[in-house]
């Protein structure tokens, strides 16, 4: 019996049990693995979540504008600290001190402030921005507890932040090329990824300790680059000359725009007062009546429609002219004036009187439409402004005198640039752009390029146009920004502020202007200068010109380019 016995159980242990444990495990295995599986993941890995940074911004020269760096939080948990503080004591006095020296050196906290510390509260920061290399040191010491993050940097802040704009709290662009762009740079935000223990990794520091393993993860795994048409070397000069006249004149704001004269590209875009946190770009967000760098427009329509001739004479009244019970006043008289000469000497009757000489109101609002005023130039920042171009419908008998010398419409100082850039192609009216190309991390997806909006008006138009405002420059109101050897072509502008208060316009308040561009023959830069309310000066020669003038220069100096010089006579 006992040999039946020992039989069956031999026979159990050898064939039986085998079988039990074979089925179990293809149960486990096969019809039960979806349940299991969860269960050994757990332990055997860690999911941790990998900050993939926002892409980049770059100037035209691919210098870094905007980039993202991972920086880490370091906390202090105080039971475990002070508890690794008292196991070491005993089991490596030497490694325990080492650890101490470390923490308080690392962020400057004498020794009995930290054990203080650790007595009031369970968990604090001890630091809220990091270098990695400095949690890698720490990140073995009981208690020490690491969050890692983004940190958006701006190495050349803030002379680039109205362009490129900035990002809020949570990564998320808020103005400028960061919101415009919001969608395209972060279009991968955060990835969860699952990495095996080893040893005795603690899950809070898995981020640093795999980062090595990590680094092909997050190589593969990019957000998309932005290349600007900025050049910031160029911005940089350009802003050091604005701040010498923002010093002496404090106006409420300065503004440059340079604008490549045969693509449409911004090449500059500076803006004063100078913020880390730009809301507002007053080039494109804001709206001014232009004053008289506008002339230039009503005088293409009059020639384009051949309503008048360069050398017709004008009567200018000697500075007074009376009509239909207003009265129109420039800041020189005149008796006489040619066409030509009105821009000149930027005479307000003279324009009034050539609107009168024309009287086609609605064909003369369609053309100003056609030039890109009263519309959105589409230029790639945000929340661009329209402008102000009365319609046909609510404009009376002294609206188009008005708008002839730059009042009754308002524009934003991009759309005046763009619109002179316009008379430098010969009347083909570009696109504006910003954006040189986007990348990813093999290609370009986008890629910028010179477009044509439409042609507006003739060559023999804005070659009178051009002739007279490189008259402007050697004898009339612009005759500041001349520089020998050179052909200029710039028209100034000094427009009275509407004060809101008064409901009238200000004797005080001014927004002062010059534009142009060069060479006169074959245009290379439109340049915008504006000044908004400077204190001390009531003309645009005071200040714009001035400014106008050493922003060429800087040009001629910064591209080192002897073809800007005009041939010897």
């Amino acid at each position: 019996m006992d040999k039946k016995r020992f039989y069956i159980l031999k026979i159990f242990l050898i064939v039986v049990l085998p079988l039990i444990l074979i089925f179990r495990v293809f149960v486990i295995q096969v019809w039960q693995r979806e349940v299991f599986l969860p269960v050994v993941e757990k332990q055997l890995t860690s999911k941790i979540k990998i900050n993939i940074p926002r892409g980049d911004i770059l100037d035209r020269t691919n210098k870094i504008l905007a980039t993202s760096i991972e920086v880490a939080r370091i906390y202090l948990n105080s039971k475990e600290f002070l508890d690794g503080v008292q196991k070491l004591k005993k089991s490596n006095p030497s490694a325990n001190q080492y650890n101490i020296s470390l923490i308080c050196s690392t962020f400057n906290i004498p020794k009995e402030t930290l054990f203080s510390i650790c007595k009031k509260h369970r968990r604090f920061c001890l630091a809220k921005e990091v270098d990695l290399d400095v949690a890698f040191k720490l990140k073995h010491i009981p208690g020490i507890e690491i969050d890692t993050y983004l940190k958006r940097l701006y190495p050349y802040s803030p002379i680039e932040s109205h362009v490129v704009g900035r990002v809020n709290y949570e990564h998320k662009g808020y103005s400028g090329i960061e919101y415009e762009y919001d969608n395209i740079l972060s279009t991968l935000r955060k990835k969860e990824l699952v990495v095996y223990k080893s040893g005795t990794l603690q899950k809070r520091v898995a981020r640093l300790a795999n980062i090595a393993d990590l680094s092909d993860f997050v190589n593969d795994k990019q957000n998309c680059s932005i290349v600007l048409t900025i050049d910031i070397n160029l911005q940089s000069k350009i802003a050091d000359i604005l701040k010498k006249y923002y010093k002496t004149y404090s106006p409420a704001s300065i503004m440059c725009i340079i604008q490549d004269s045969n693509t449409g590209e911004i090449l500059v875009l500076s803006i004063l007062p100078e913020t880390d946190a730009p809301l507002i770009n007053q080039t494109i967000n804001c709206i001014y009546e232009p004053g008289s760098v506008f002339k230039i427009f009503p005088m293409a329509v009059f020639l384009e429609e051949r309503k008048i001739n360069p050398d017709d004479i004008i009567d200018c009244e000697d500075g007074k002219f009376s009509y239909s019970g207003i009265t129109i006043k420039d800041v020189k008289p005149y008796k006489f004036l040619t066409v030509k000469d009105i821009i000149v000497f930027s005479s307000n009757i003279g324009m009034a009187k050539l609107y009168l000489k024309y009287a086609n109101l609605k064909k003369f609002l369609e053309y100003q439409n056609l030039f890109g005023f009263g519309n959105q130039t589409g230029i790639e920042l945000p929340q661009e402004a329209q402008g102000f171009l009365p319609s046909y419908e609510k404009c009376n008998s002294l609206t188009p005198l008005y708008i002839s010398f730059g009042h009754g419409c308002a524009t934003t100082p991009l759309q005046i640039v763009n619109g002179y850039t316009m008379v430098a192609n010969n009347g083909e009216l570009l696109q504006p752009f910003i954006v040189k190309a986007i990348l990813t991390k093999n290609k370009v997806i986008y890629k910028g390029q010179r477009q044509v909006i439409r042609k507006v008006i003739s060559e023999k138009t804005t070659n009178v146009i051009k002739e007279m405002l490189y008259q402007t420059v050697e004898r009339g109101t612009a005759q500041k920004t001349k520089i020998p050897g050179i052909k200029i072509c710039a028209k100034t502008g000094t427009a009275q502020k509407f004060d809101f208060q008064l409901q009238k316009y200000s004797p005080t308040k001014f927004f002062m202007s010059c534009c142009g561009f060069f060479p006169k023959e074959k245009p290379l830069f439109t340049i915008g200068v504006f000044v908004d309310e400077p204190q001390g000066v009531q003309l645009a020669s005071e200040i714009a010109v001035p400014i106008f003038k050493e922003v060429v220069l800087e040009l001629i100096n910064y591209y080192n380019n002897t073809k800007f010089y005009a041939k010897a006579y």
